[in-house]
C-alpha cells in the first residue's frame, strides 16, 4: 500500500512537472520570445542640427560649423568619476572645478545619455587626443556644432543668441537634454523650438556587450529653415550709417502689411561672444554701457513720442464730432493754465492754423486746445485702439507694450489724481506717455492704409509662408478724414516749412511724415528762451523722431526712424529716412 502511494506521488509530481515544461515551451513561447527581443533592442536618439536663419535673399544669418564635444557617462561617482575628469582635464588643459560642476549639473536621475564636460573643439584637436581617450571606456566623443553669426552686431537685436542650456531650458523643451543649447534672445529666442528640430531614432538589435548588430527601424531627426522677412543689406548698411554718423538710435523699416525689412538698433555687440559662454568682464561691459547695447531698441526702448502722436491725435478730433478741422485756432506761443504757462515749441507762436497747418508746423497750442476739449479719457481710448500702450504682437521677445496714461492708470500707479497739466503734456506726446518705435511704425501704416498691421520677422518656416494679418479699426468718420490727415504729413516732407521738407532728399517718390522731438527733462518757467539742442549736454537733449510712409499716393512702405538725444526730427533722421527710401527705389522695392 505505501509503495502505491509513494509511485502515485511520484508520478503526480511527475506529471506537473511535464505540464510546466509544455506551458514553457510551447505555450508561453511567444510571449518569452517578444520579451527576448525586447531585452536585445535599443532606441538611439538621432539629435537634429539647429536650424539654420537666412534673410530674405537667401544670406546665411545663423548657421553651423563641425565641432566635437567630450562627454561622460552619467551617474558616475567616487574615484571612477574622479579619474575619468582628471583625464579630460589633464589632456585638454581644462579646469577641472568647471568640468566637474557641469558633469553634476546633468547627472541626474532621469538622465541616460553621455554628458557633455568640454564642448566645440575643432577637428584636428579630436585627431590629436582620440587614442588616448579611447582607453576609458566612461568617456565618448560626440559630434557637436557651433552656432556663427556671420553679420555679427549688426543684427545682433534680431537674431538673438544661443547658449548652453540650463535647467529650466530643459523643462520647457525636452529636446535641450539632447541639444544642450537653446536660443537666449531673439529669434533664437523666439522660434527656439522651431529651430531645435524633431529628434528621430534608430532601433538597433544589441549583443550583451551593447554592440550594435542591426539596424531594425530608423526614423530620421528634423531640421526646419527660418526665412526672415529682412533684406541684411539694408540692415547693414543703416547699421554702418549711424555707427559712421554716431547716431544711437532705432530704426524701422516696413511693408505697410506689416513686413519689417529692416530692425536696426545701434549700438549693439557681437552675439558671437554668448554662444561658448561670454566672460565676466565682457558682461559687464556690455551691462554697464550707458548707451545700452543690450536693449533691442525698435522695440523694446520706451521713449516719449513726442509729437508723432499728433496725426492719430488729429484723426481722433476730426472723426469725434466735438471739432472741426477746419477751424482756425490761435496760437500765441503758448496757453495759461492757471498760473503757468504751457509753451508751444516756437517761441513766437504760429498765428491761425487749421489742422493741416498744425501738422505741417507741429503747432502746440493746437493739441493743447484738441486736450482741453476732448479729455484725457478719451483720446486715451482712441490711441490705444490706434496701436500705442499695447504691444503689436510682433514675433520677437521682450516687446514693451507702453504706455498711454489716463485717469485711472494715474491713480492706479500713483494714487493720486490727473490734473488738467498733465493732458496738455500727455497731448503732445510728453508726460507719463511712452512709446516703442515700432508702436509709432504700426501707427502710422494705420494712416497710411487704413488698415493696423501686425509686423512680422518670419517669412517662412521652411515652405510654410507667413500671412499678413491687418485689422480693420477705425471708424467711417475716421476713414472718412484720413485724407486730412495724410495731407498735413505730406505738407511736413514736402512743402516749405514743414518740419521735415529742408532735411529729405529721396529720389524719384513723394513721402508723407510727421517729425517729434520729445525732451527728456522739463524747461523750467522762469526760462523764457530755451537753449538750442545742440548747446545741451548730450543726455538733457531731446530724442529725435522722423515717422514716414511712401510712395504718399500709393502707401507700400513706412519708414521709422528714432535717435536718442538727436534734437530735433527732421535734421537728427532726414538723412537716414532719404537714404533708406533711395535703396528702397533703386532695388526695386517700391514699383
Amino acid at each position: 500500500m505505501q509503495n502505491r502511494l509513494f509511485i502515485g506521488f511520484v508520478f503526480i509530481i511527475y506529471a506537473i512537472l511535464v505540464f510546466r515544461v509544455f506551458n514553457l515551451a510551447v505555450n508561453n513561447h511567444r510571449e518569452y520570445n517578444k520579451l527576448a527581443k525586447n531585452n536585445a533592442t535599443k532606441k538611439i536618439p538621432l539629435v537634429p542640427i539647429r536650424g539654420v536663419i537666412l534673410d530674405r535673399n537667401g544670406t546665411p544669418l545663423a548657421i553651423n560649423e563641425l565641432r566635437f564635444d567630450i562627454a561622460v557617462k552619467p551617474h558616475l561617482k567616487g574615484e571612477e568619476l574622479n579619474s575619468t575628469l582628471n583625464d579630460i582635464a589633464s589632456l585638454l588643459d581644462e579646469n577641472y572645478t568647471k568640468i566637474y560642476r557641469d558633469y553634476k549639473k546633468f547627472s541626474l536621475p532621469y538622465v541616460h545619455h553621455p554628458i557633455s564636460v568640454v564642448n566645440y573643439l575643432k577637428e584636428e584637436t579630436i585627431y590629436r587626443i582620440a587614442p588616448v581617450l579611447s582607453l576609458n571606456s566612461n568617456i565618448v566623443v560626440l559630434s557637436s556644432y557651433l552656432r556663427k553669426y556671420p553679420l555679427k552686431e549688426k543684427i545682433a537685436n534680431v537674431i538673438g543668441y544661443v547658449s548652453k542650456a540650463n535647467v529650466n531650458d530643459l523643462k520647457r523643451n525636452p529636446i535641450t537634454e539632447y541639444t544642450k543649447i537653446s536660443g537666449k534672445r531673439g529669434i533664437e529666442k523666439y522660434y527656439d523650438r522651431v529651430l531645435q528640430g524633431e529628434l528621430g531614432y534608430k532601433k538597433a538589435v544589441v549583443n550583451a556587450r551593447n554592440k550594435i548588430l542591426h539596424i531594425i527601424e530608423t526614423k530620421p531627426s528634423v531640421s526646419h529653415k527660418l526665412v526672415l522677412s529682412i533684406d541684411s543689406k539694408l540692415q547693414s548698411k543703416i547699421y554702418d550709417y549711424l555707427m559712421k554718423t554716431h547716431k544711437k538710435a532705432a530704426v524701422v523699416v516696413m511693408r505697410t502689411n506689416g513686413e519689417v525689412v529692416a530692425l536696426v538698433s545701434t549700438p549693439s555687440y557681437d552675439n558671437n561672444m554668448f554662444v561658448k559662454g561670454i566672460s565676466v568682464d565682457n558682461w559687464n561691459r556690455l551691462l554697464h554701457n550707458l548707451y545700452k547695447p543690450l536693449l533691442n531698441k525698435p522695440i523694446s526702448g520706451l521713449y516719449p513720442p513726442g509729437s508723432t502722436v499728433k496725426p492719430a491725435e488729429g484723426l481722433i478730433a476730426a472723426s469725434s464730432g466735438k471739432w472741426n478741422p477746419w477751424t482756425k485756432v490761435f496760437c500765441p506761443g503758448y496757453i495759461k493754465i492757471g498760473n503757468r504757462k504751457f509753451r508751444d515749441w516756437k517761441l513766437g507762436g504760429h498765428g491761425y492754423v487749421d489742422m493741416i497747418k498744425a501738422i505741417k508746423k507741429s503747432v502746440d497750442v493746437y493739441y493743447y486746445k484738441i486736450g482741453l476739449k476732448l479729455g484725457i479719457n478719451y483720446l486715451a481710448y482712441h490711441l490705444k485702439r490706434m496701436g500705442f500702450g499695447e504691444k503689436t504682437g510682433i514675433d520677437l521677445p521682450h516687446e514693451k507694450s507702453g504706455i498711454v496714461p489716463d485717469k485711472l492708470w494715474k491713480m492706479r500707479r500713483y494714487h493720486k489724481p490727473w490734473f488738467i497739466g498733465e493732458t496738455l503734456n500727455a497731448v503732445i506726446g510728453q508726460g507719463y506717455f511712452l512709446a516703442t518705435p515700432i508702436q509709432v511704425a504700426v501707427d502710422t501704416a494705420l494712416i497710411a492704409t487704413a488698415k493696423l498691421p501686425k509686423p512680422f520677422i518670419v517669412k517662412k518656416i521652411d515652405e510654410n509662408v507667413t500671412k499678413p494679418f491687418l485689422s480693420d479699426v477705425l471708424s467711417k468718420a475716421e476713414k472718412k478724414n484720413l485724407w486730412i490727415i495724410r495731407k498735413g504729413m505730406w505738407e511736413v516732407c514736402n512743402s516749405l516749412g514743414g518740419t521735415a521738407a529742408r532735411h529729405l532728399h529721396i529720389k524719384k517718390i513723394k513721402i508723407a511724415g510727421k517729425t517729434g522731438t520729445a525732451q527728456v527733462y522739463s524747461i523750467p518757467q522762469e526760462v523764457k528762451k530755451r537753449k538750442r539742442e545742440d548747446e545741451l549736454a548730450y543726455f538733457r537733449r531731446s530724442h529725435a523722431w522722423l515717422t514716414t510712409y511712401g510712395p504718399y499716393k500709393n502707401p507700400q512702405f513706412v519708414v521709422t526712424v528714432l535717435v536718442e538725444h538727436g534734437g530735433h526730427g527732421g535734421g537728427a533722421g532726414g538723412d537716414v529716412v532719404s537714404m533708406i527710401y533711395n535703396y528702397l527705389v533703386e532695388k526695386g522695392y517700391i514699383k
